[in-house]
């Protein structure tokens, strides 16, 4: 029996798992999947990316002023995602400060039981609606995150390699060389998208080469047939 690869189990457990968790390296398609790949039919992605300064209001909510003079709620994009039962995409979710890692374990909380009362003037209480999914990415180890965090992500993918069809948007020579040099060098499919721009471009290989990969470029001009003289 074929074993099968990680992306083919992902196609088959994402449109039923509230709560998945993507790692490896970078540049292999982790983030475009999570918002696209097994969206039930009318439900929307919500994405954000985590850095050291992001707050919790980003997924919660905040007060804007208004033209009147006024302010007026406007809700985060994980709270949006819970009322309307769409996809919670968290990108780099390792990098979450102490702020935005109070915030996720309620959002994160199992769903039958999970609410929040938001902090606007209503004291509105919020509850997940059917359908909402979490998926979270990050290039690090789930050991990097906190235990309380991990626990929350039982179904984990350890991305390995390109999805098939990122692959399959480069020539056949260029995507014959990234299978060789990636299982060495682990180098992002972004860089070989960007090669292949500028190839389509009019740039000479030993240019395009020499731009992308710096001094990574010895071993692809190898790879391509390209003298190194």
């Amino acid at each position: 029996m074929t074993r099968k690869s990680e992306w083919d189990l992902l196609k088959q457990v994402l449109p039923i798992t509230p709560r998945i968790l993507l790692y490896g390296i970078p540049g292999t398609g982790k983030t475009y999947q999570a918002n696209s790949l097994g969206l039930k039919e009318n439900q929307e992605s919500y994405a954000i990316t985590l850095s050291a300064d992001s707050t919790a209001s980003e997924l919660m909510g905040h007060y804007i002023a208004t033209e009147d003079g006024g302010f007026e709620w406007i809700d985060g994009i994980g709270v949006m995602a819970w009322k309307t039962g769409g996809r919670l995409v968290i990108n780099e979710i390792d990098k979450a400060g102490i702020d935005v890692m109070t915030f996720l374990h309620a959002l994160l909380d199992d769903p039958k039981f999970a609410k929040f009362t938001l902090p606007n003037k209503d004291k509105e209480v919020v509850r997940p609606a059917e359908n909402f999914q979490v998926v979270a990415t990050m290039n690090g180890e789930p050991e990097d995150l906190p235990e309380a965090l991990a626990d929350r992500f039982p179904v984990q993918f350890h991305i390995r390699e390109v999805h098939p069809e990122a692959l399959s948007s480069l020539p056949k020579k260029l995507a014959s060389v990234y299978l060789d040099q990636t299982e060495s060098s682990g180098f992002s499919m972004r860089k070989w998208i960007a090669l292949q721009q500028l190839l389509d471009n009019g740039i000479d290989e030993v240019d395009a080469v020499r731009v992308i990969f710096k001094e990574d470029s010895y071993a692809i001009n190898e790879a391509f047939g390209i003298s190194n003289e």
